[in-house]
């Protein structure tokens, strides 16, 4: 695997022909699937309203400066765990959507709809931060991100009880300005069993003084359904092995794959390190807008092993995504 680094954001070159799968015996039938219930939160009243006065910009610009990313590296499975159906017709959920007003504040090659979401503890500090991006929506305020930045899983309880995002963040410029988390959602199968097929979830966000997030940067559109073999660009904000976490870093033209037969995880050839967990997999992108269709997003990236993975989006992304719209 190539790395290369350019002058304002690093690109990595790579492709999932290049990495085999592993071989084993033939898929087996999917078995059932998890009943699903939503699990949601809110962010209080009381902290919403003492926002301003509490989180100055240079308090902000400090917590962008020294967080570190939240960290998630449990054992990968070693058992046949397939309970998606396969067969499913692939769905667009949702278009790309450009922002109305022309963005002029900011002249970088990296998306404006991918960023990092930071989250605040109840003592009020920073836990860590994410990448995310913004997904179009009915309401204009959507962003979507990896649930383990979330939810801590089986036996824990919600990671953080604020949040902000800040899309294309790129050392300390924040273009955009920041955006608050309003209610953030996952799937009962992650917050019960910390099923990684549900490493998923959505955030709304409250509108800041330029607008709802996706009428300011743009959103990019939602596809469900698509199989294995995708060609992708993945973006993150890779912070471990030598990358530095505040610089968006994306892998070009890049197929995704069938990489195991006990899992569901879609692999790619795309060496990105912790903190880009919740980075988006876009399909058919267009490099004119830096928008796409976001098909997967990073569930666990690549530290020991040559490849990022994701979830399988099925049907579920597309009922989730409806429960948060």
């Amino acid at each position: 695997m190539q790395r290369l680094r350019g002058i304002i954001v690093a690109v990595l070159l790579g492709s999932g022909a290049a990495l085999a799968a592993p071989t084993g015996p033939a898929a087996a039938a999917p078995t059932s699937e998890p009943k699903l219930e939503r699990l949601s939160a809110r962010a209080e009243p009381a902290q919403v309203a003492t926002r301003s006065a509490r989180w100055t910009k240079a308090r902000i610009d400090k917590a962008i400066e020294t967080a570190k990313p939240i960290r998630y590296s449990p054992a990968l499975p070693t058992t046949q765990k397939r309970t998606k159906d396969f067969t499913a017709p692939a769905r667009t959920i949702a278009p790309p959507a450009a922002a109305p007003r022309s963005a002029t504040t900011a002249a970088l090659p990296a998306p404006a709809t991918h960023g990092r979401m930071y989250a605040i503890t109840a003592d009020d500090s920073v836990l860590g931060w994410c990448s995310a991006s913004v997904i179009n929506s009915g309401q204009r305020n959507l962003i979507m991100t990896a649930a383990h930045c979330l939810h801590s899983g089986e036996g824990g309880d919600w990671a953080f009880v604020d949040a902000f995002f800040v899309p294309q963040l790129y050392g300390d410029s924040q273009p955009y300005g920041v955006f608050w988390a309003s209610s953030w959602t996952i799937w009962s199968p992650w917050s019960d069993d910390s099923d990684d097929d549900y490493d998923y979830g959505f955030v709304n966000l409250y509108a800041n003084d330029r607008g709802n997030v996706a009428d300011v940067v743009g959103a990019n559109g939602l596809r469900v359904n698509n199989g294995y073999d995708n060609t992708v660009v993945v973006w993150g904000y890779p912070a471990d092995d030598g990358y530095p976490g505040d610089v968006p870093y994306y892998c070009d033209k890049v197929t995704t794959y069938d990489g195991s037969w006990w899992d569901s995880y879609v692999y790619v050839g795309c060496i990105l390190t912790g903190g880009a967990s919740g980075g988006p997999w876009l399909e058919d992108y267009n490099y004119s807008n830096s928008l796409g269709y976001v098909i997967g997003l990073t569930s666990r990236a690549g530290v020991d092993f040559d490849y990022s993975l994701s979830p399988y989006f099925d049907d579920d992304v597309a009922d989730l995504y409806h429960e948060v719209d």
